[in-house]
């Protein structure tokens, strides 16, 4: 399979559509950049269609200048310059937004290949120190010219392991040198939350159920999650399904029957008519 040809087989996995410096190994990584000129804002807008979306693969975005937003799992969160973020697997992406003078690394790759994955939230940001990120653009070429070079050709995915792994321990480092403040017991139940609803509202809409799960009152929690985001938890179990619904009704894979079994309504009745109250038109319009 050609180069090109891989790269459009990554393309719906991307966060941000590829560009001519994509290099892919196989289907299990994709790497580019716009090192040399800055990523226009348009280019992040330019697929009809392409959000929302459910990842499949993590993804680690480094920015050198200007600024990406991004919207997971409902949530809204900027790397500016001088950072990077790893994306998890499964994660829900909204939209994305990217300055007119950014310049980024974006790297997604099979959980298969590195230990370099976040726990518990699905963005994890970390702020770099000058040298660290020398450090990993100068892992990045290396990474570049390990995918182009057939001189690596038998241990190539190898290679690319050990690169992603250091990548990992430079921006470990970069983690031990601006440790980030302990947070409160709020941001601990708030996160707890948002994980637990992550894990389980294919099956559960009942606020009580989390609570449950949380050993906490419902009356608590509600104020708390309301009281940090702005939100009832409520609404965010109904954004996750709804976002769910939305993403494979985009896929063209599931009918709206098989959707309403995948998100364990009791029918599809059920499911057009909660799917209506939220969006504002019926699955099948929508669609």
């Amino acid at each position: 399979m050609e180069m090109e040809e891989q790269a459009l087989n990554l393309f719906n996995k991307s966060i941000l559509p590829v560009n001519d410096t994509a290099v892919t190994l196989g289907d299990k990584m994709l790497i580019m950049d716009s090192l040399a000129s800055p990523l226009a804002h348009s280019e992040a807008q330019s697929v009809p269609g392409r959000f929302p979306m459910k990842l499949s693969m993590p993804h680690l975005l480094i920015v050198e200048s200007g600024e990406v937003g991004l919207n997971v799992n409902f949530h809204d969160s900027v790397v500016k310059a001088g950072c990077c973020a790893l994306i998890g697997a499964n994660a829900m992406l909204e939209r994305v937004a990217v300055s007119d003078d950014a310049r980024v690394i974006l790297m997604l790759f099979s959980c298969s290949m590195t230990t370099m994955q976040q726990q518990d939230q699905p963005v994890v940001t970390w702020k770099l120190h000058g040298e660290h990120m020398t450090m990993l653009k100068q892992v990045y070429g290396m990474m570049r010219t390990i995918m182009l070079n057939n001189a690596f050709a038998r241990n190539r995915e190898e290679s690319i392991a050990s690169c992603l792994n250091l990548m990992g321990s430079i921006i470990g480092q970069a983690g031990n040198s601006n440790p980030d403040a302990k947070p409160s017991r709020q941001d601990e139940i708030v996160a707890r939350f948002l994980q637990c609803v992550h894990e389980n509202y294919r099956e559960h809409r009942d606020v009580g159920f989390y609570a449950a799960q949380m050993g906490l009152s419902l009356k608590y929690m509600s104020h708390v999650i309301y009281e940090k985001t702005g939100r009832h938890p409520t609404k965010w179990i109904k954004d996750y399904v709804i976002l769910e619904a939305k993403t494979m009704l985009r896929s063209g894979r599931y009918s709206i029957q098989q959707i309403a079994d995948e998100l364990h309504f009791p029918n599809q009745s059920f499911f057009g008519k909660y799917f209506k109250e939220a969006v504002g038109v019926s699955p099948k319009k929508w669609k």
